[in-house]
């Protein structure tokens, strides 16, 4: 985005793309053609006899690119949590620079997608209810997806009643919709998805719905549009072989 983003050259040691710049002066690398003035940033100096590199990232997403390698070096003082809303900037990052450390952690990442995601059969409303009832976990059900956010209720900025109090056992996007103006909440759902509702007891927990109140078309537009990308289309086939594939 066209920003000037001076960083040690040792703390990009990592990122094998940059090597010749890291190593500038050294060896092979004892002569490194500089950059063109014309193909600068506007705020970057001309005369600092520094290497400089223009790289196909953004610059919020070299920020936390900045923070992963802290957290190599320093393991002890640093950590580093992505959020499943970085993870496709934070791999092609990984890509442009050939940081290898950082693209295996988003493939570890999507693992983790995989192995949590049920994708060989529904749930049930009765399943549900059940964990639910137990008072270990908290299982929401949002537009038919199923969500696990058993861990994250403390860190819920509603506080951490309202959710058990309203939302359980039933489809909650009507809450959804009334409690969350902004759509960044849109960001957290993917690290909660657990898998799919049966859609016939999805069908009968809206036609139960008392008071006939629903979440608004466009709302729901945005929300499809949105988890699209990685909600899964159970298809059942007849006998013990069944196929997934994505919305």
């Amino acid at each position: 985005d066209d920003e000037w983003y001076p960083v040690k050259r040792q703390l990009l040691a990592p990122c094998l793309k940059l090597t010749k710049y890291v190593q500038s002066g050294r060896g092979k690398y004892a002569y490194v053609e500089m950059l063109p003035e014309s193909q600068r940033s506007e705020d970057a100096p001309i005369d600092d006899g520094r290497p400089h590199c223009r790289i196909d990232i953004d610059c919020c997403t070299f920020d936390r690119v900045i923070l992963f390698i802290l957290s190599l070096l320093y393991p002890n003082e640093k950590s580093f949590l992505p959020g499943p809303s970085e993870m496709n900037d934070l791999a092609h990052a990984a890509d442009v620079l050939a940081l290898q450390p950082l693209a295996d952690l988003c493939s570890q990442n999507s693992a983790n997608f995989d192995s949590r995601v049920r994708k060989d059969d529904y749930f049930r409303l009765t399943e549900i209810q059940k964990r639910n009832n137990q008072k270990s976990e908290l299982i929401l059900i949002l537009d038919g997806m199923v969500l696990d956010v058993t861990r994250w209720l403390d860190e819920h900025p509603g506080g951490p009643s309202i959710i058990p109090a309203q939302a359980l056992n039933m489809d909650c996007t009507v809450f959804f919709e009334m409690y969350h103006v902004s759509r960044q909440s849109f960001l957290y759902l993917e690290s909660f998805y657990i898998g799919e509702l049966d859609p016939n007891d999805f069908r009968i927990l809206q036609e139960n719905h008392s008071d006939g109140v629903s979440a608004s078309e466009g709302f729901l537009e945005e929300l499809r549009s949105y988890t699209k990308e990685w909600r899964i289309n159970v298809q059942k086939l007849e006998g013990n072989d069944r196929v997934f594939k994505s919305f």
